[in-house]
């Protein structure tokens, strides 16, 4: 009975042993696994690869976002916050008077009635714009035309900041009385930028002086190639973001440095210069690369402007 025992407790004894040795050398293998994949690593240099960006390429940065988000593009400007594929069925003409905003009066002012198929807008139309107004659901829609003089632009600026900040807006045609109030405060912040915009550009012709190109509305280029002339201007280099999807044929790796370079012409007769965009994308992490695409989400950057002459 005591042998039993004994050779029960040996056998446990060798079993511990056994799975101790076995688990030891689960360990080693662990080990020399963890060892290979940090060698293949070492052997994987990070490089810097320019790469050039294709039509069907996403590509945004910071800046880019900022001007589109507002809906800034060319001149006119243009906006409406309803879709585009509604038409006016019916456009009546009530003629034209002084209206109230509240905050300003503007004499004979163009009033319409535009009505769509599930709503209407009142339209109030000057020489330099025009902005049509539900105030029964916040719908509207406004143009701003081109070749408008710096200083009429500022006014006209002005006037749609106030507008958007809240107005309360009355005229009168014959025996009828119209008021209605109305305010948008994205649109209102909108305008201050755009007023912020006209001075920045304003200081941009007297810097270089452009004063053949002085007034904004008439500028052939985008408000994104306006804003990186005034910064190829004053900064060599600056931090930013940016958003991306990119199809990529080259081997890019996990820490792999891209550059992207982009040409913007300046649409000035005789202007002396054109800007490149150098953008210099922080090293990829793993989850930014699969499948051979390239996803960024505001991914740092930096980026060079430089002065390539005609």
């Amino acid at each position: 009975m005591q042998d039993n025992k004994e050779n029960e407790v040996e056998e446990k004894i060798t079993d511990i042993e056994n799975s101790e040795v076995a688990e030891v050398a689960k360990i080693e293998e662990i080990k020399e696994e963890a060892k290979e994949e940090s060698v293949v690593e070492e052997n994987i240099t990070n490089k810097e690869i320019n790469l050039t960006l294709k039509e069907n390429d996403f590509f945004e940065t910071a800046s880019e976002v900022k001007f589109s988000s507002m809906f800034l593009d060319y001149f006119p400007i243009k906006y409406r916050n309803f879709s585009k594929m509604f038409v006016p069925l019916k456009i009546t003409s009530l003629g034209v008077t002084d209206v109230d905003f509240g905050f300003t009066t503007l004499d004979n002012v163009s009033i319409k009635i535009l009505e769509f198929s599930k709503f209407k807008l009142i339209e109030f139309r000057k020489k330099e714009f025009r902005i049509a107004i539900d105030s029964e659901d916040d719908l509207f829609e406004y143009e701003i035309f081109k070749n408008i003089k710096n200083q009429k632009l500022k006014y006209v600026f002005e006037f749609f900041t106030n507008l958007f900040h809240g107005a309360n807006i009355k005229f009168n045609f014959s025996d009828d009385k119209y008021e209605l109030n109305f305010h948008n405060h994205i649109e209102h912040f909108k305008f201050i930028t755009l007023n912020e915009f006209l001075n920045q550009y304003e200081k941009l012709v007297t810097d270089l002086r452009l004063y053949k190109y002085k007034n904004l509305s008439s500028a052939e280029n985008s408000f994104y190639e306006l804003d990186l002339l005034d910064k190829c201007n004053n900064l060599d280099e600056s931090s930013s973001w940016v958003n991306a999807k990119i199809k990529c044929n080259s081997d890019v790796n996990v820490g792999d440095t891209l550059t992207i370079n982009r040409l913007h012409k300046i649409k000035f007769d005789n202007f002396p210069y054109n800007i490149e965009e150098v953008i210099t994308i922080h090293p990829l992490t793993k989850g930014e690369i699969k499948f051979r695409v390239i996803n960024l989400n505001r991914k740092a950057v930096k980026i060079r402007l430089n002065k390539v002459y005609k």
